[in-house]
């Protein structure tokens, strides 16, 4: 079977680069403005993958990966023809049919009146009409940033990408280009759909099919059909299915679907808007309109005889420093806010938390911060009262209070105001109270409010009855929100007459639900400073919080749905409901994205938004089924998991042609999950044939926790031959392949475009083990699906694992630090953990998950006395000033009594650390003593002659090549606090280098 050229190569550092574009773009990108899912792959990641499946082979490699990247606009020419700059106006009326100039265009652009939406669907037009020729002239015209060729190529990749479009935003390859692609792959084709069809012909014998079990927000069936594949999707959940079905049907529905869906929403907002203008719940006597609406939960505790407000902090805009103050009101239980703008210095104060009444999980008495209540304790022992259907807001009785507490305001000007509520502020809240019980169990009847239960066995979902009492979906949202939402759902649904619109309607209340509920966070820095609302799942989490935001019907009119620019064809595709291990579909090429074992609850988090779908759903997908069925769904990491795996991916496998492909793409840093899904793979009858490792997330510093940042890309074919594998001779063969795929990475690496990070080295090492593995039928006589399903105690390995974690330690063996080439032999593992923990730490890496990664390689148990910090984001290692005295023991062999050590110190009562009898951290010692002797290096190298002897002088080269080392750490940023020991250590190592007998 002749290879694809994802099996033989894969360009990832250009890959990685652009798919970190793409996701840098945040709302920018094209499948966002449906509604949130978790996870998306990037499109470009997509398409790169589906091309590569598609794509023999040759015996020319370089001339393989030149066409690879022509295809995708990501050569020279390719990036050259991506820069932006806008195209004149002028040029634009030049080429445009004579119907569209008289219509749109006047002397000097375009006419008065026409929105920008507008100006987007006009210029599609215009291109669509155009020859290639043409397109290329008017291309020619753009006002490039830089406009000279040889300047704009001599710029490394990832800086040309900053003044470039997406691939996906552009026609495509010029003419030029596809006489070099079709020159190369013996095709005819003008486009990338049409190549795809005569690759998928040439192979398969017809257009390519492709599909996702687990479609979720849609990435890869919405870029396989996009691409001209048959395309196919399915998930369990009824939004994930909802998300894919639309990225086809809506975003990839053509022109004339988009000018639809966009005029119902515009109609709808405005009929909503003038409702509320009719019910005056939004307006004052002063001719402002609220813009938006804070609120907060407030508690009268045990002891306490007024309500105490409850809020982490009382920031409300940065820009103008506007905080809330609180104050005692004669004759009323609770306090009264003030909303006012303070000096720089008193605002500093706030920002540090002054007045904040929820400190460490306590309630704190703002007028008396002596006084505070356990929030765990407040909620008695019984918890707190479950809310029923018809409770909107808290009983009198109940612990939790809500109240608001601030309106921002805006005149005809767009001039803000930030005020506490008044009393015809608060009439209003009352008559919108009124106004939505009026409504409620009609609008519940008709689906246009949350009815829902919410479930109570739930990961995500268990904590809103526990923190909260909430049973219900609509209890995460205020009085005004369901009242603006439901009229929002109302007016839309009275309008649409289609799949598409109806359709439409349920995204839109989807986005408008994430962007305003309780758990929206108000975030004083939005806006530029003046403070706004942060969507619902800002983090993969129901979050309850103490205060809250409620947008203001103009503000709801910006989380609508947002469809992009239309596609240039309209796109087909087949989205299913049904569990993956049913699955009845062919496909040529399975793309998968499969659900991580200890990651999102996507059931859980899905009925958030399938609350506010539910009973309008089935007017449109009559054959969907409105419910998540999380008993159904995949998720875990015991043996229920992996029997549910085995059979979804044993059924692609049947599901799937002799000659077709696969490609898994998986993240999990857990050697554990990782050994899991390699024999998953394996006892589905698939063997890993490539795996290639690419930068999908945002950059570490913009995360918190232990985040992956790159996503290995798994390349499998149906196992059929049935050869037996032996431990003896795996264990060679994955640690040469382990060693080949960090070297072509690090060749990569080199070139800077970009750099990969140490968790992609580890992510590597586990995808060479696998590839090696899953050639064989069994293992040392063992039967892969019996080694799957056995039952293990806690800390017992499976033979499968041990190869993983084997791979792990090559990894860590063959990632030497630069500089240390010549040292590393004569070192042993902790020494070795040591060093590669600091050059991690000076290249930035705080996540506590690496440098326990990094343990594990180097077979390091106890890393605590190693570190000066073990937060989670925060770790760093000690210097040598910051061990100081501790952690020293003898030498053997170098070292005849203790006596030659400092008296100072610590010694544990189990025996010293293993790294405190190392020559390294004695060296480390004398660079500490020789900045305590102000830069002295004497006391340093006596204090190495007398610890070692006669060994000094057998041990000196290396000590001055491991000085030399650490003197350079004083020149990253990422290792500031190294400066005062990294000067030591440099004139320590100019002593010992000039040192004589």
């Amino acid at each position: 079977m002749q290879k694809a050229f994802i099996e033989t190569q894969f360009p990832i550092a250009r890959l990685s680069a652009e798919s970190y574009k793409e996701r840098k773009a945040v709302s920018g990108q094209t499948l966002t403005g449906l509604g949130k899912w978790w996870g998306r792959k990037p499109l470009i990641l997509v398409r790169a993958c589906i091309l590569g499946m598609l794509m023999p082979a040759s015996d020319d490699p370089k001339k393989d990966r030149e066409i690879f990247l022509k295809i995708l606009t990501m050569d020279d020419d390719g990036t050259w023809q991506r820069q932006k700059g806008e195209i004149p106006v002028k040029a634009w009326r030049e080429v445009a049919p004579a119907e569209i100039q008289d219509k749109y265009f006047g002397a000097r652009g375009f006419q008065r009146g026409i929105s920008d939406e507008e100006k987007e669907f006009v210029l599609a037009e215009i291109w669509e009409s155009l020859t290639d020729q043409q397109r290329q002239q008017l291309d020619d015209q753009r006002r490039r940033a830089v406009s000279d060729r040889a300047e704009f190529d001599s710029l490394p990749y990832s800086e040309r990408l900053d003044l470039c479009e997406r691939p996906e935003n552009v026609s495509g390859p010029t003419e030029l280009a596809w006489n070099a692609i079709n020159t190369h792959l013996g095709t005819s084709a003008s486009s990338l759909t049409e190549l795809v069809e005569e690759l998928g012909n040439r192979s398969f014998g017809h257009s390519p099919r492709v599909g996702d079990a687990f479609c979720g927000g849609g990435s890869i069936p919405f870029e396989a059909a996009r691409m001209g594949c048959e395309a196919f999707g399915s998930d369990l959940n009824p939004v994930a299915g909802l998300l894919t079905w639309a990225s086809i049907n809506l975003i990839g529905g053509g022109r004339e679907i988009q000018r639809e869906v966009n005029t119902i929403q515009d109609k709808a907002f405005a009929k909503a808007d003038q409702q509320i203008s009719e019910w005056g719940i939004e307006h004052n006597d002063k001719g402002e309109r609220a813009d938006a609406y804070l609120y907060c939960i407030e508690v009268k505790p045990e002891g306490c005889d007024y309500y105490i407000p409850v809020a982490p902090s009382w920031v409300i805009a940065e820009k103008y420093r506007i905080v809330a103050t609180w104050e005692r009101a004669d004759n009323s239980e609770h306090l009264m806010p003030t909303v006012q703008s303070v000096s720089n210095d008193e605002f500093k104060l706030y920002k540090n938390k002054k007045g904040a009444s929820l400190v460490d999980g306590r309630i704190v008495d703002p007028l008396d911060p002596t006084r505070s209540w356990s929030v765990e304790a407040l909620r008695g022992p019984d918890g707190l009262r479950h809310w029923n259907n018809e409770d909107l807001v808290p009983r009198p009785s109940d612990v939790l209070q809500e109240r608001l507490y601030c309106i921002r305001w805006i005149n005809s000007r767009g001039e803000r105001r930030y005020s506490a509520p008044d009393t015809a502020d608060l009439d209003r809240e009352s008559k919108v109270l009124q106004l939505l019980r009026e409504r409620f169990a009609e609008w519940q009847d008709k689906g246009f409010i949350p009815s829902r239960r919410i479930p109570e066995t739930g990961a995500e979902t268990d904590r809103l009855f526990r923190e909260r009492g909430w049973t219900h979906w609509h209890h995460l949202f205020t009085p005004r929100q369901l009242l603006l939402h439901g009229l929002i759902s109302e007016c839309w649904n009275r309008l649409s007459s289609s799949r598409e619109q109806r359709a439409a309607a349920l995204l839109a209340l989807g986005r408008i639900a994430n962007f305003d509920s309780k758990l929206c966070i108000w975030g004083t820095l939005q806006g530029g400073g003046i403070g706004g609302g942060v969507q619902t799942f800002s983090n993969q989490a129901l979050n309850t919080l103490y205060n809250y935001q409620s947008r203001s019907i103009a503000s709801i009119k910006t989380s609508g749905l947002s469809l992009g620019s239309p596609s240039a064809q309209r796109l087909s595709g087949t989205v299913e409901l049904v569990d993956a291990r049913d699955i009845d579909h062919e496909c040529d090429a399975w793309v998968t994205d499969p659900p991580y074992a200890d990651a999102v609850n996507y059931h859980e988090l899905g009925d958030f938004f399938l609350a506010w779908q539910d009973r309008l759903l089935k007017s449109s997908f009559d054959e969907w089924q409105a419910d998540s069925r999380s008993e159904l769904a995949v998720r875990g990491d015991g043996k229920d998991f992996r029997q549910s795996m085995v059979e979804v991916y044993k059924n692609l496998t049947l599901k799937m042609p002799a000659n077709g492909c696969q490609v898994v793409m998986f993240t999990h840093q857990n050697p554990r999950v990782w050994a899991d899904l390699g024999m998953i793979l394996w006892a589905s009858g698939l063997k890993a044939t490539a795996a290639w490792t690419i930068s999908t997330e945002t950059a570490a510093g913009l995360k918190k926790g232990n985040y992956v940042q790159g996503t290995v890309c798994l390349v499998l074919r149906k196992r059929v031959e049935d050869e037996p594998g032996f431990l003896f001779d795996i264990y060679p063969m994955v640690e040469d392949e382990v060693r080949k795929q960090l070297a072509s990475m690090q060749a990569l690496d080199e070139q800077g475009e970009p750099n990969f990070g140490d968790s992609d080295y580890q992510l590597a090492a586990y995808a060479a083990a696998l590839k090696v593995l899953t050639q064989y039928s069994t293992l040392d006589g063992k039967n892969v699906a019996d080694e799957v399903f056995a039952v293990r105690s806690k800390n017992e390995k499976s033979e499968f694992e041990q190869v993983i974690e084997r791979a792990i330690t090559i990894a860590c063996d063959a990632l030497i630090p630069k500089g240390l080439h010549d040292s590393w032999r004569d070192l042993n593992l902790i020494e070795r953990y040591y060093l590669r923990a600091v050059d991690i730490e000076s290249r930035g890496e705080r996540r506590k998950g690496m440098y326990e990664e990094l343990a594990r390689g180097f077979g390091v148990t106890e890393i605590k006395p190693l570190l000066k910090s073990d937060k989670a984001n925060g770790t760093r290692v000690h210097t040598p000033s910051g061990f100081g005295t501790s952690l020293l023991a003898p030498i053997d062999g170098a070292v005849a009594t203790a006596a030659a050590l400092p008296r100072r110190g610590r010694v544990s009562s189990s025996g010293p650390h293993p790294f405190a009898a190392t020559p390294l951290r004695h060296l480390l010692f004398a660079v500490c003593e020789t900045a305590a002797a102000d830069n002295d290096p004497n006391q340093g190298r006596q204090y190495l002659r007398d610890t070692f002897g006669q060994t000094y002088w057998g041990r000196r080269e290396g000590m001055v090549r491991l000085l030399d080392w650490l003197a350079a750490l004083g020149n990253s940023e990422d290792t500031a606090d190294w400066a005062k020991d990294s000067e030591a250590a440099r004139i320590l190592a100019g002593r010992l280098r000039n040192d004589d007998a």
